[in-house]
């Protein structure tokens, strides 16, 4: 029996307009090609690369990258979030939200911010905009994290956001010659709904002023790249922060 109009399911509406997240000191919304040379330049930072895929290694690589999450989000598959600071009209970081099973209750994240925004609050800010939207818009069931066993940074974030480690993944993440050990963490909208509030380890004030310190940072060396066009054809470039394949 064929279906008729009423009892075909319609896409969600985050597959056509993925809407903008605001926060206190960061929005959250899709990459934009124009992202491209910002996040080109902050997490091609090998501080940022060290327990994370290779990224995109051009400009113009990452503008096929965002080309490719943006097919990603049409087809339901995943969204690709750009994290913007007040004050910034460039993302200087990317949360990647993927499905993993075909229930699509079972979704994978991955995130990296430019070294210039450690430890300002930013990350966490814009990771909680994310979750949100995962739990309540996507109705994920459950968010996955892969973070290699050396990245205290990655995994100090994760444990923060309410999630739990599950197992450890023998030379599940090869790079560069080397196998390293992931742990696998989980996170469910209970789980995240009652991590604990820390204490601000900062006040606003001090934040403030390191988030306009790496906003300069990061103009500064803007300026010294010759500019990209955002409209240059660009091959899709299929990429996921804690899968090194392609």
């Amino acid at each position: 029996m064929l279906e008729n109009d009423s009892q075909r399911q319609s896409p969600p509406p985050w597959t056509e307009v993925v809407p903008r997240l605001s926060g206190e000191m960061v929005d959250v919304r899709e990459v934009l090609e124009s992202d491209a040379a910002t996040l080109y330049e902050l997490l091609s930072d090998p501080r940022v690369t060290e327990h994370l895929s290779s990224p995109p290694p051009s400009a113009s690589a990452f503008a096929g990258f965002i080309r490719w999450t943006h097919g990603q989000r049409a087809a339901g598959h995943a969204v690709c979030f750009g994290i913007v600071p007040h004050g910034m009209s460039d993302a200087v970081g990317i949360i990647q939200v993927r499905a993993v099973d075909v229930t699509g209750l079972t979704w994978e994240w991955g995130f990296a911010v430019g070294a210039a925004f450690w430890a300002t609050g930013v990350f966490m800010a814009a990771a909680n905009l994310v979750a949100g939207f995962a739990f309540t818009t996507i109705k994920v069931n459950r968010l996955e994290a892969r973070a290699v066993g050396l990245n205290g940074r990655g995994n100090g974030a994760l444990h923060k956001l309410g999630a739990r480690p599950e197992a450890n993944l023998a030379r599940a993440f090869r790079k560069d010659g080397r196998a390293e050990r992931q742990l696998l963490w989980s996170l469910r909208e209970d789980e995240w709904r009652q991590r604990p509030l820390l204490p601000d380890r900062f006040s606003s004030t001090q934040a403030n002023a390191q988030i306009l310190q790496a906003i300069d940072d990061t103009a500064r060396a803007m300026s010294q790249r010759p500019p990209h066009d955002p409209h240059a054809a660009a091959p899709a470039y299929p990429f996921f922060l804690t899968d090194p394949r392609r």
